[in-house]
């Protein structure tokens, strides 16, 4: 099916060849703050720049992970930061659910950020307003199986030419010499056939595999009249230190406890609940989430970013404030909650929550997350 979508960066045509869900369900449009690339597909499902149900969020993982229950353990998924760190962690949780009692699944995303560890692998994602990944040691608990992984599934909401993942694989595949499948997981994939066997296939020792909810190609027209600066501080003046324990270093996903805060804040059930994940903490914040959901609370969602999206189609609003860690870089909430809701904003560390801008431009309540539970690495 054919659309065509209009910006004031250009016009977007995009050709669809699966929608297991509908376009409609899955994507809005934006305009990207980016010379590199004016454009932003927008998920509706990822719960980053729009508000999502938890529910909603579990029912797209279900939905990628459904062919992957019988892949050979251990698996290693791995998650792109910072868009796809929550997506990722999601993926591995309903997969380890789904092979439960059957070899390990561990969860690692990659990080822009430094923790007191050897990095494996560190790469560079070439469009991207904040291009620096890096991939640390496993925790050395979970070394063993790491390294002994037999499945890699490499997890983005959206594939376009493949590039980073395919660069991410390579990388990887040195440090996991009992390899046998390769499988790359997006909400939406653009690669077409030949892409998928001659630019990446052909590349790797090891052809990967795709699940996807939406697939296609698309075309765009830029507006020559339009002009794009990335605004505010994109790079850490600082290094600073950040948790290891939430999936930098490596979860365990099949010990990993679903009741992820004991007490739930006081809230009130006839007024709607948001959930702010903040950067790249983003599945346990889900996790909270989706507990609040199950206890009868009306909730959604989102998280906050570093990505810069200008007003207008699928972003009515956005606030800005310098990010939760200190390191000088400028982040943004797009489509707030409204000032109705019960907000709670979710933060790895008690300093990130510390004169923090967020609580307070949002009339929110920080949430510290709690000490990792050590079994989901034992």
């Amino acid at each position: 099916m054919r659309y065509e979508i209009d910006l004031a960066c250009g016009r977007l045509t995009i050709d669809t060849s699966k929608e297991v869900l509908p376009l409609e369900e899955l994507l809005d449009f934006a305009t990207r703050r980016n010379p590199k690339r004016g454009f932003l597909f927008v998920s509706k499902v990822l719960g980053k720049h729009i508000p999502c149900r938890p529910s909603r969020m579990r029912a797209i993982y279900d939905l990628l992970i459904e062919s992957l229950h019988a892949v050979p353990g251990p698996v290693l998924v791995m998650g792109m930061a910072e868009t796809a760190t929550g997506l990722g962690g999601g993926i591995a949780d309903s997969l380890a659910l789904r092979r439960a009692g059957a070899d390990s699944v561990i969860y690692q995303h990659t990080t822009r950020h430094t923790v007191p560890a050897a990095a494996l692998v560190r790469f560079n994602e070439a469009h991207s307003h904040a291009p620096d990944h890096i991939v640390y040691a496993p925790q050395p608990v979970l070394a063993p199986d790491y390294h002994n992984a037999q499945t890699l599934v490499l997890v983005d909401d959206e594939i376009t030419t493949g590039r980073t993942l395919t660069r991410l694989t390579e990388a990887m595949i040195q440090h996991l010499p009992k390899l046998q499948r390769i499988v790359f997981v997006s909400i939406v994939n653009w690669l077409d056939a030949d892409a998928r066997t001659c630019a990446i296939g052909q590349r790797l020792r090891l052809a990967p595999s795709f699940e996807s909810v939406l697939e296609g190609g698309f075309g765009f027209v830029g507006n020559p009249s339009f002009h794009a600066e990335l605004p505010g501080q994109l790079t850490a003046k600082r290094e600073v230190e950040v948790r290891a324990d939430l999936g930098r270093r490596g979860l365990r996903m099949d010990c990993w406890g679903h009741q992820l805060v004991r007490s739930t804040p006081a809230l009130d059930r006839r007024r709607p609940v948001y959930v702010i994940g903040t950067g790249e903490l983003g599945y346990q914040p889900f996790l909270f989430a989706e507990q609040l959901e199950r206890q009868g609370f009306d909730v959604y969602f989102q998280s906050s970013t570093r990505s810069p999206i200008a007003p207008g189609g699928a972003i009515a609003s956005s606030i800005s404030f310098e990010d939760e860690h200190g390191e000088g870089v400028t982040s943004y909430l797009h489509n707030p909650p409204p000032t109705t809701a019960q907000v709670l904003v979710v933060y790895e560390a008690p300093h990130c929550a510390y004169n923090h801008a967020l609580p307070a431009q949002l009339n929110a309540m920080p949430v510290i997350l709690p000490g990792f539970d050590r079994r989901a690495s034992a």
